[in-house]
């Protein structure tokens, strides 16, 4: 997503009300939400310059909704696996969606 802000302005508005309790099922949702709502125009949150939205065309847009909803999937399988009692993949397909930085312990 271009610019990189705008997923900071999203989640501002996307993550509202109080907190649900599960980080797993927070950010699953919040990547649902933000491919739902990747086409709205999305405001310069200081209200200097132009929508911060501005920024990506309606191809970027699209792609962008297709990796959030391809995120949204990967965390519903790592909470899937956690379910089940599969720690390890868990956090394994959690490595997988965040990178290597992310820990598997």
């Amino acid at each position: 997503m271009k610019p990189s802000f705008l997923i900071e302005v999203m989640a501002l508005e996307c993550l509202h009300g109080g907190w649900g309790g599960r980080y797993d099922y927070e950010l699953q949702a919040l990547f649902s939400t933000m491919a739902d709502r990747i086409m709205d125009v999305w405001p310069d949150p200081a209200g200097l310059g132009p929508s911060i939205s501005n920024g990506m065309d309606a191809a970027r847009k699209k792609r962008a909704r297709e990796l959030l909803r391809a995120a949204s999937r990967e965390a519903s399988l790592a909470i899937n696996e956690a379910r089940q009692g599969q720690n390890g993949e868990a956090l394994k397909a959690w490595r997988a969606l965040f990178g290597p930085k992310f820990p598997l312990s």
